[in-house]
Order: structure tokens, then sequence, then C-alpha cells
């Protein structure tokens, strides 16, 4: 819009005559049965006396909040559906507080710069906090507070804590038995309003104040807060470097159709608390998995990390979790949508949620497994963050040569990809990683996925549902019929998911999949065994990837050592003398246990024309191991690389590989 098209559009939104807006906006109200005809002469009567001095004036809406005839929330109501919201500009003009000369001018700089008006009045010093502020209360029909008068609670901060506050600018002001009123920085912020809502569950009541006025209530209110705060007091080192999360409570009203009882509600909000802490703490230590495990009187909490289960010293949130461990499976139930009164069958269930960290929205998954046991239920909730979305095939830490091997064969246009290794080894994340590696502009990609783990706006992504009719093999057929050049399927499973998939190949498609075999050359063993004919498998057979995760060595207590003589001969007939061993000695960092994140050790094979008439004529598997020999590049090869970077150690490699894949390559080695 051009400074001219500015000042026009200006010209025709100008105040419209004081009577037609009262009459609309009254009459609308009346009509919508908010208040009488008796009462709208009443308030028009005192807003004509008010008119009399422009600085005196109030608005409609504003006169019949004050009167207590409507309130804030339904004048809200009826401004926005109608329309109807009055223009910063008109009640800074009207109030006096600008001219129309000023207005302009700010216009015309809120077009360049993109701010909202307020910022631009503020930075131009056209008016002050205090004055806009105000004004900005009349338009949103809330209170204008001086925060510099009013001694607030201290108690309110465990309501809302000081990370949270200090974060999105606000204070509590002060709190009944339903309802909070807080002081905002920026009350347009409707979604931070709608988080602590549902967060509290008491209604959320808007004010604001000078900026100045905030930040001094802030200091005063919060300056002892990291001592004495409840959330922080005596708990660990994690609650000082608290994530706060917003859990989805909206099956909160499944639980029961009665009121519960006052000890009851205080049970459930202390189990959304202890939730909300174990899901917060999983999140900061990078846990994919969250285990409880219900025993006789407590409940162990451990983190998979890394791979591996870990405990923490968790201090007084464990004598919590203890205490009310019946309640905590109770509100993960509630969360995930399952039968809270069913404690004899597994269920299943999943829920959406997001996070706030730094400052940041990070939206989560979550998946629920429910299970009876001797002492009672024991959970696992699967963490799906979008932040560990996979990247490309270079980013995935693989060899030089691995890379480029890897990235050549997923673009290639027709054939069936298979990734294989047992669960955890990360088949998906390597798989997602192939698809960002084949896609380019112009092809189409459909996934079928048990359950979507990460989305990508450039796939067309669905999820199984088996109890619906939903399966891999039905998604595969549908996906024909889409002309797509581009297939995954998640996991091949049965023999018509098998054959689908391979038929796809057949025809021209790019398939992805995975498949859970021990190494590379298991997967012929697995397709033959669901049926498949070894023909039909080398005619669209492309390549085969192997993989598992190692731990890292944690790069905080990174220090030398030598390996025993029992883990060298596991590898090496002649210890080498190459070699740098190094390995982590533990810290706070990594929790003692030497190892912080992982990384990916894979195998490919592209089976050649002789594995290709091997496989044909149903050669034994020694003998197709033999020959595949020239057309691998071996995990083992990939590990030592690892190893000679100082990026993992021997120990780690003997927990991941394969027992075979060890042997033959100390039986490889010269004497």
């Amino acid at each position: 819009m051009t400074p001219l098209e500015s000042t026009e559009s200006y010209e025709k939104s100008k105040p419209s005559p004081p009577q037609g807006r009262r009459s609309r906006l009254g009459m609308l109200l009346i009509d919508e049965g908010f208040i009488t005809p008796y009462q709208l002469q009443e308030v028009l009567r005192i807003q004509r006396e008010s008119s009399k001095q422009p600085n005196d004036y109030k608005y409609l809406g504003q006169l019949l909040v004050e009167k207590k005839y409507i309130d804030a929330d339904q004048l809200q109501y009826i401004m926005k559906k109608h329309d109807k919201q009055t223009r910063l500009g008109d009640i800074l003009l009207r109030s006096g507080a600008i001219t129309e000369q000023k207005l302009e001018f700010a216009l015309l700089e809120q077009q360049k710069s993109g701010l909202r008006l307020g910022e631009v009045l503020l930075k131009s010093s056209i008016l002050s906090d205090e004055i806009l502020r105000q004004a900005l209360c009349t338009q949103l029909n809330i209170p204008y507070l001086d925060l510099n008068r009013l001694n607030i609670d201290r108690n309110l901060t465990k309501i809302i804590n000081r990370d949270y506050a200090l974060r999105h600018n606000i204070i509590p002001v002060s709190m009944t038995s339903n309802s909070i009123t807080l002081a905002m920085d920026d009350p347009t912020d409707t979604e931070v309003v709608a988080e602590l809502e549902m967060f509290t569950r008491l209604k959320i009541n808007i004010v604001t104040s000078s900026q100045a006025a905030i930040q001094s209530a802030f200091r005063k209110l919060y300056k002892d807060d990291i001592k004495s705060s409840p959330t922080t007091a005596n708990t660990s080192r994690y609650d000082q470097n608290q994530i706060e999360i917003i859990l989805d409570m909206e099956s909160a009203n499944t639980l029961e159709s009665r009121k519960p009882s006052y000890v009851e509600a205080q049970e459930s909000k202390r189990a959304d608390v202890l939730v909300q802490r174990i899901i917060s703490w999983a999140i900061q230590h990078k846990a994919s998995d969250i285990h409880l495990e219900t025993l006789d009187q407590h409940m162990v909490v451990r983190f998979r990390i890394d791979g591996l289960l870990q405990e923490f010293n968790l201090g007084p949130l464990q004598d919590d979790i203890d205490n009310f461990h019946r309640e905590i499976i109770s509100r993960i139930k509630i969360l995930g949508k399952l039968d809270i009164a069913e404690k004899r069958l597994a269920q299943d269930g999943s829920f959406r949620s997001h996070i706030v960290s730094d400052g940041e929205k990070v939206n989560i998954d979550f998946r629920i497994s429910v299970i009876p046991s001797y002492y009672g239920e024991n959970v696992v909730i699967r963490i799906l963050d979008s932040r560990s979305t996979p990247a490309d095939i270079e980013h995935l830490g693989f060899s030089p040569i691995m890379t480029k091997k890897l990235t050549a064969l997923f673009k290639m246009n027709t054939g069936i990809i298979l990734v294989t290794g047992p669960t955890g080894s990360g088949k998906s994340t390597t798989l997602q990683s192939g698809l960002l590696c084949a896609y380019r502009p112009g092809l189409k990609v459909l996934t079928a996925e048990d359950p979507i783990e990460y989305v990508h706006d450039k796939f067309m992504q669905c999820e199984v549902n088996e109890k619906i009719g939903l399966t891999f093999a039905s998604y595969i057929r549908v996906f024909l019929r889409h002309d797509p050049e581009i297939i995954m399927v998640g996991e091949i499973r049965d023999d018509e998911t098998a054959e689908m998939a391979i038929r796809a190949a057949q025809t021209g498609h790019l398939v992805l999949s995975t498949l859970h075999t021990n190494d590379s050359l298991g997967a012929i063993s697995r397709l033959t065994g669901l049926g498949i004919d070894p023909n039909m498998v080398t005619s669209s057979l492309i390549g085969v990837i192997s993989q598992r995760l190692a731990r890292k060595i944690c790069p905080h207590c990174k220090g030398p050592y030598t390996p025993s003589d029992d883990v060298l001969q596991e590898f090496f007939q002649h210890p080498p003398t190459d070699i740098k061993w190094v390995k982590g000695h533990g810290c706070q960092q990594c929790n003692y246990t030497g190892f912080k994140g992982r990384l990916a050790l894979a195998e490919l094979w592209q089976p050649n024309p002789r594995d290709i008439l091997l496989i044909n004529k149903k050669a034994p598997l020694e003998e197709l191991a033999a020959s595949a020999k020239t057309s691998t590049i071996p995990i083992i090869g990939e590990a030592m690389l690892k190893i000679r970077n100082g990026e993992t150690t021997l120990d780690e490699l003997i927990r991941v590989l394969p027992f075979s894949a060890i042997t033959a390559y100390r039986e490889s080695q010269q004497p």
C-alpha cells in the first residue's frame, strides 16, 4: 500500500458520527438480549454528558461495563461477532491524546515498518507508554491499574512461577476461588491467557499497567523466588531449569460425572503437577521413553536415554511419586483417553501437547502403553519430539564413503530399498532421511506409517489403523491409484505387505521400507520366509541397509584409557599400536555413564549380478555371504572408523554389533 492509499484508507475509517455508532452497538446488545432499552437510554444519557468534555468522553461499551449491565467478556463477544471493535486511533483522537496529522504520520510509518500502531507511536515518541496503555484499556474494555500503589500477596507466586511470569511479562495481582487477575504487558496475547486458563483451571481476568510499573512489581513479587518458591525449593537440580509443559486437558471432564470432593480435587491437581514434572525431566534429558513401574508401595521411574534405561536421583520428587503413584497412572490414562476403571487389560493411547522451552513453543506427541502387572499397572510413554525431526543423509554422521553411496542409492528412480535392524536401531530416522534425499520438486511422495512420528510438509503421510482396515498393504494398493513416484511403507510385517511393496517397485516406483533382521543378507531369508518368490525379490531389490546405534563418548569427561586384554582379543589377533584409546570417565553431564548422544553404524549391501544369480538359485546363505563381500560395505568397517576417531568404545561395539560381524573381523586379520 502506498502512503497516499494509507492516508485515504484512514480517512474512510475515521470515527462515524457518535449517535449512529452508539445506536448500532446498543441495538445489537438489545437484540442479543444482553441489555434492556431502559439500560441503553441510561448509558446514552451519561455518555452525552461526558462528551461535553473531550478528555472525559467514555465509549458506550465502557459505560455498560462500569454500570455492570454487562461484563467485559460479553462485550468482547459482541464486538468481535459484529466487527465493532473501536480502533485505537479513534480512541486516541477522541481523547485528544493525538492529532490527526500525527496519527496519519504513524499510519504511514506502520505501513513501512510492519509494526503495530502502538509500537510506532512509542518508537516515534508521539505518546508516552502510560497514555497509550490507557487508550488500549479503553479499546479492549479492561481496567488500567497503577501497580505501584498495590501490595500484591506473594503467595500468588505459587500459582504462576517466576520463569513463566518473566518470559511472558505478566504479574498475578489477585485471586478468588475461581478466578485470577493478571497484569499483562501485552493484554492482546490471547494464547498466554488460554494456556493459563487450561493450566490453572481458573478464569483469567486481564488488567494492564505501564511497562515500568509491571517490571517494578515483578522485582518486588519474585525477588526471593529462586530461594523460596515451592517449584524450586527442596527439589533436585532439574527444577531450577524447569521446562514448562502445557498438557492437553480435553479429556479431563471424562473422568467422572460426579463432582469430586475437596481431597480428591487436591490429589488430582497434585497428580497433574507430578506428571508434568516427570515428562519435563524426560524432555530436558532427551529421553525417548519414560517407564513407570509399579512395585510394592512405590513406583520406579526410569528414562530411556541413548538407548539404555537410566535411573536418576529425583530427590523429594520421588517421595511424591511413591505417595501418588495410583493418581499419576489415572492422570496419564485420562490424558491418553483411556478407561481409568479398566485395570485388568492392556491399553494403548496417545495425546498431543506442547512445551515452552526458552520462550519457544515446541509440539510434542506422546504414545502411551499401559499393562497390568503383579503389584499394579506399568506405563510406558514414548516421546516424539518435533525438534528431533530427521535431517538429510549428510547429517546422520555416516562415513564419507557410506554417505556418498546412500545418497546415490536414494536418488534412484525405481526399485525397493530396505532398512533392517532390531527395534531401536534408528531405522525410521534413516528412512525419513532417505525420503528427504530422494525428494525433488515435481515428485509425489506417499507414506504409510504406524504411527506418524515426524510430520513433513513435502510428503502426504497416512497413519495405519488396523481396527478399521487401514493396513500397510491396503494403503499400498490405494497409493498406486494416486500416481506417486515414491512410496514409503513403515514396516513389512506380513506376506501381503511384502508382495504389494515388491509389485509397486516392479511397476516403476521407488519403494522404501524396513524389516526386522539381524543383518543385510537376512532380508532375503525374511522375504522368502514370507512366501515371496526369489525372482520377484531380485527383480526389484536395489539395496539393503543394516544399522545399529552406538553411544557416543561424552565430550565433557572424555579421556585416555587402555582397554582390557579380554576386550582387545574380541576384535584383534594382535592389538594395534596406532589407535589412541579414549572413553568417558563419567560426569554429571552424562549421569556418570561416560556416554552422551548416539551415532549410527551402517552396513550397505547392493546386490551384484552374481548375488542375484545365487538368490535365484536358492543357494545356501554361506555361499551368498561369500559372494556379497565384494558388494557390501561391512558394518564393522564403519565401526572401526568411529573407534579410530575416538567417538565410541570397543565395549559399546560389543554391546550393539552382531557377534558374527565381530568374529568375522577378527578372523579376517592377517597373523
